[in-house]
């Protein structure tokens, strides 16, 4: 079975609303009842519109629920949306937490978990690699390139 594939605006609803740390069931009721209001207080990104979110959604028939409950990837995800989920999702910062060159990010580290969760949302047009790591060490250095030029 493939992936559920989200839009960007789609998938960084879900994203922000993630960071608020309530459980899946508690983010697709709200989700369902268009009241955010028991997670404005602790998303990242508290100005976001959620309810047009949800309306792009439902008229582009995003299955935002299935993505929630099984994982998803994005259709197309751009250079800012990139830094965009890493900040959202692994709380990375450019410039503090990693570089941009050009249309590659440098010098990111993620432990192996976070790597195989971020290759699986963005792998259709990003690359992950994994630069030479110190053995035995927990995070690691990874680059990302588009796959495509």
């Amino acid at each position: 079975m493939s992936k559920v594939q989200l839009s960007m605006p789609v998938a960084f609803l879900i994203e922000n609303l993630r960071t608020s740390g309530e459980p899946k069931d508690v983010i697709i009721e709200c989700i369902k009842k268009q009241d955010f209001s028991p997670l404005l207080g602790k998303v990242k990104e508290k100005t976001m519109d959620f309810k047009e979110r949800c309306q792009t959604a439902e008229d582009i028939g995003d299955e935002w629920e299935e993505a929630i409950r099984s994982g998803y990837e994005f259709k197309f995800l751009h250079i800012n949306g990139l830094k965009r989920l890493l900040h959202f999702r692994f709380n990375r910062i450019i410039d503090r937490d990693y570089e941009q060159d050009g249309i590659t990010l440098k010098n990111l580290h993620l432990d192996p978990s976070e790597i195989d969760t971020l290759r699986g949302l963005i792998g259709r047009q990003w690359q992950v690699i994994e630069e030479d790591n110190e053995p035995g060490s927990v995070q690691r250095s990874v680059s990302i390139k588009l796959l495509y030029r």
